[in-house]
């Protein structure tokens, strides 16, 4: 089973060297079956991962055919500074000296799934943040540490899980066709969204759509307005909760300081107190429009503010299915360019698209866990059949995130076939990704029966 170091950047997955036969014992032993008893082999093995960590390298070994071999980074322990590999894309295989259940993080199960869903549904009935109007202070506790976990997401906020359960909710995290897109206006998706809110309570008796507005360009009076009558004492109130309510709109003026909503001749401009969180971006509203949602509530001073906002980026204004990213733009877009392709085959099967918004619960090896796929695409045969085909963008320039991201693409298998965006990753190849995708759609019965056996 040889071994070679391939590269990480451009070209991705080409050759560096191959191991030699005596690297490869020593990285097999060592890393692998953990035998520390041969000193020369030790020395070796460190050399090697040192000299991956230099080149910006991977690992690949050969024991797992096909397009998703095994691979291993070196990574580097925080705390005593010793070199280790750390497997990801694929586990090797159970006959290979370097296989062993996956070990990242205390987080992560065997499989690579996270232990405990790092991204939930609001519950409509419990969700207002505690009134803290009346809080003292106190001798803090003592938080338990969060370890190295590597794949943990960054829990997101409640405001944040409001908006995306009610995108879900409303079901604009889906496109039921993919040529042509759905197209709407920013009304219709938005009232979309109000008939939620008209169908749900936050307390018994009491609709969702009361403290759930799609009114931005509300003026000042009318806050204060709509604040008396959520504290109106004759009207009951989930008991210990702040008296909220809430904004959603859409915008293309977004930073972390203040959104901006525009209408027909006029503007507003909001600055939340503590500022606007936005999904995944390091630079501020690099990549618009967005979903916007902003929370109101009385200040200190009786005024009412705008406490905090969130901010999460969607494809288009008529399509507005939450992305993650620039990249899952341009993925989208390529699945709708195949499936205008397979419209032009008879036998071709017709694409759905969802975007999951919350963890969704697999079992890898009788291992429960879970995992958040970038899209899930349905296709549906002409014989009534459906299968389900995973799609992930892998083509980030952050290494370190795109192999978190592939620790969990075994557990994705659990939920349809796996394909990467570029295709095949970490193997770069020069097929585009909307060709090779059209040719997974084309022969859906080859691929199923071909994952089945990996």
């Amino acid at each position: 089973m040889p071994m070679k170091l391939v590269r990480k950047k451009k070209p991705r997955g080409g050759l560096f060297r191959w191991l030699t036969r005596d690297e490869e014992l020593a990285v097999k032993n060592i890393s692998g079956l953990r035998d520390f008893t041969d000193r020369t082999q030790y020395t070796l093995n460190n050399k090697v991962l040192r000299e991956m960590r230099q080149l910006g390298a991977w690992l690949q070994c050969d024991c797992i055919p096909g397009d998703s071999p095994a691979m291993n980074s070196a990574n580097l322990y925080r705390d005593t500074g010793t070199l280790f590999l750390s497997g990801f894309n694929h586990e090797h295989a159970a006959n290979c000296p370097m296989y062993r259940p996956f070990s990242g993080d205390a987080g992560a199960t065997s499989s690579g799934t996270r232990k405990h869903a790092g991204s939930r549904r609001i519950n409509y009935r419990n969700f207002l943040p505690p009134d803290d109007t009346e809080a003292t202070t106190r001798k803090p506790g003592h938080p338990e540490p969060r370890g190295d976990d590597r794949t943990r997401r960054t829990r997101r906020s409640r405001i944040a899980r409001l908006l995306l359960s009610l995108i879900e909710d409303a079901g604009l995290n889906q496109a039921g066709t993919l040529y042509p897109l759905p197209s709407r206006s920013v009304r219709d998706s938005l009232n979309a969204m109000q008939l939620v809110t008209q169908n749900q309570e936050f307390i018994r008796g009491r609709q969702l759509s009361e403290i759930v507005r799609f009114q931005p360009g509300m003026s000042a009076r009318g806050r204060e307005q709509l604040m008396k009558e959520l504290e109106r004492p004759d009207m009951h109130w989930p008991a210990g909760r702040t008296r909220i309510f809430f904004q959603i709109f859409m915008s293309t003026h977004v930073s972390r300081d203040e959104a901006e909503f525009r209408w027909p001749g006029g503007a507003v401009v909001y600055r939340p107190e503590r500022g606007i969180s936005i999904n995944g971006e390091s630079l501020e509203g690099g990549r618009p429009p967005y979903w916007v949602i902003l929370a109101f509530r009385r200040g200190t001073d009786g005024d009412i503010i705008c406490s905090e906002g969130y901010a999460h980026a969607l494809f288009r204004m008529g399509c507005p299915v939450p992305v993650d990213s620039e990249l899952e733009r341009g993925t989208l877009a390529g699945l709708s360019v195949v499936s205008k392709w397979l419209k032009n085959k008879t036998e071709a099967p017709i694409l759905s698209l969802e975007k999951p918004l919350f963890d969704i619960e697999v079992c890898t090896g009788g291992e429960k866990g879970y995992v958040l796929p970038d899209f899930i695409i349905t296709a549906r045969m002409n014989d009534g059949n459906e299968y389900k085909v995973v799609i992930e963008t892998m083509g980030y320039t952050d290494d370190d995130y795109c192999e978190r991201k592939a620790e969990q693409h075994k557990g994705m298998r659990q939920i349809g076939i796996l394909q990467t965006d570029p295709p095949r990753w970490p193997q770069e190849i020069e097929t585009p990704f909307e060709k090779h995708i059209f040719g997974v759609f084309l022969h859906l019965n080859k691929f199923f029966k071909n994952d089945s056996n990996t």
